[in-house]
């Protein structure tokens, strides 16, 4: 897929709704420099076909890439009911196929944010020390729509920092780990519920 694509990033509001903006996701000249993630991240990311769905502004964006990944391949998931997923092909324009015999991972939902600079971006993490949950260290940070790896904290505020901070001070960025719990039908609206379990304020030197 065309790695140069815009990405808007998205932040829900009241659970309800979507506001969106597009960040131009450039690829990063670091990322060669990268470290290989663990063989099963990289062989399930080569199944998954998540990262070849087509972006469209204003409907399937950020948000629903790192949701589709959680869906379709966490091991948290333990029944789609919580899920209206006739809503998600009407409302996202795909269906959503968690097959039993793919492979799952301990994936969660990551939101990224600088209020500040109004940056708001989804991604996915994969808990690598389940010992840990609440240290940043115990994840390995995904990409869903390139299916880009980071292994620590440091590549991802590296990789998502240029997006917003435009000064020579380093600026934080927040990071939540959370679960995507829900999609339903409120009113005439459907609406995403996630479930922030950790959050990290990000900023290096």
């Amino acid at each position: 897929m065309n790695l140069e694509k815009a990405v808007v990033c998205c932040v829900l509001i009241s659970m309800t709704a979507t506001q969106s903006f597009a960040q131009n996701m450039d690829v990063s000249s670091s990322k060669n420099e990268i470290k290989a993630a663990p063989s099963e991240i990289t062989n399930l990311l080569k199944e998954d076909n998540t990262s070849e769905l087509t972006y469209v502004n204003g409907r399937f964006v950020c948000h629903n890439f790192a949701s589709t990944l959680y869906l379709s391949r966490s091991s948290l998931v333990t029944t789609l009911d919580a899920y209206d997923l006739e809503g998600i092909n009407i409302d996202w324009g795909i269906i959503v196929n968690r097959l039993a015999e793919s492979s799952k991972l301990p994936i969660y939902y990551v939101s990224l944010a600088n209020k500040e600079h109004g940056f708001y971006h989804a991604i996915n993490a994969v808990l690598v020390n389940p010992d840990k949950p609440d240290e940043i260290a115990s994840y390995i940070f995904i990409e869903p729509q390139t299916d880009e790896t980071f292994l620590t904290a440091q590549e991802v505020y590296d990789e998502y920092r240029h997006y917003y901070d435009k000064s020579d001070d380093e600026e934080i960025l927040k990071l939540s780990i959370a679960t995507f719990d829900e999609f339903k039908k409120s009113g005439p609206i459907y609406q995403s519920i996630t479930n922030n379990l950790y959050e990290f304020d990000l900023k290096f030197k």
